[in-house]
């Protein structure tokens, strides 16, 4: 049955606050988190569940995503944001000759 885990509760990482499975696996939508794998596999066998009941290409994707740490996605950040540091224009330039 597609609905016997979607009462499950649990502190969603990406909203800051409780949402049921369902929401997990249907997004309001059709579309399973990127992180329900990483979320849930502590509660209950999420895995074999989805493997049960999507498509094999829906689950091979949702699988090879993978999860990325926190700490990689916050150092992705830092390097784009020195990048577009190094490449704006330099704000404490001067635009010409002052007159006073």
């Amino acid at each position: 049955m597609i609905d016997e885990h979607d009462a499950r509760r649990l502190r969603c990482r990406r909203l800051g606050h409780e949402v049921a499975f369902r929401y997990c696996r249907t997004q309001e939508g059709d579309t399973v988190c990127p992180l329900v794998l990483d979320c849930w596999w502590e509660v209950f066998d999420v895995a074999g569940f989805l493997r049960e009941h999507l498509e094999p290409e829906a689950f091979g994707t949702l699988a090879r995503r993978g999860f990325r740490p926190k700490v990689a996605s916050l150092l992705d950040l830092i390097e784009q944001a020195r990048r577009s540091a190094e490449t704006a224009p330099d704000a404490d330039a001067p635009d010409g000759p002052r007159t006073s």
